[in-house]
């Protein structure tokens, strides 16, 4: 079975106040953290590799885990502002890092590779930024307005 690769970012678990910060269609927190563990479970599985890019938990340490040992995949956690529980489990991990600078397999291109940076916060500019290498955060929900520079 081919392994995938993928990238997210902000789940918050264990964060009762994100599902009115960020009108999530969640009745509680309960049934926040066992949606987003159904679907990650349901899209991603124990081979493939995950990019998260910070804020995963605001739960306490021990829900922290029990969360994480519920979750398909070799989680890789690029450290955001939340990652206190999260960092009191570091061998469910990967690896853990502040920044990260990838390269994957990517045909269209000329070298055929593709370069990602992973950072928890948006960059106005990164390592690569003019030459097509792409950089992909989470921290702002949705909040950044559109960049015409780019």
């Amino acid at each position: 079975m081919k392994q995938n690769i993928f990238f997210t970012a902000d789940h918050h678990f264990g964060h009762a106040n994100i599902i009115k910060f960020s009108e999530r269609p969640f009745e509680s927190l309960e049934h926040m953290n066992e949606e987003l563990i159904k679907r990650w479970n349901e899209k991603i599985e124990k081979e493939d590799t995950v990019y998260h890019l910070g804020d995963f938990s605001l739960g306490k340490p021990d829900f922290t885990k029990e969360t994480l040992d519920r979750l398909n995949g070799n989680i890789h956690l690029i450290k955001g502002n939340h990652e206190g529980a999260a960092l009191t489990y570091p061998k469910r991990f990967a690896s853990i890092r502040d920044y990260h600078e990838l390269r994957i397999d990517e045909a269209e291109n000329s070298n055929g590779k593709q370069k990602i940076i992973l950072f928890h916060y948006s960059l106005r500019t990164w390592n690569g930024s003019h030459r097509g290498t792409w950089q992909l955060y989470g921290h702002s929900h949705g909040t950044l307005p559109d960049d015409e520079w780019h």
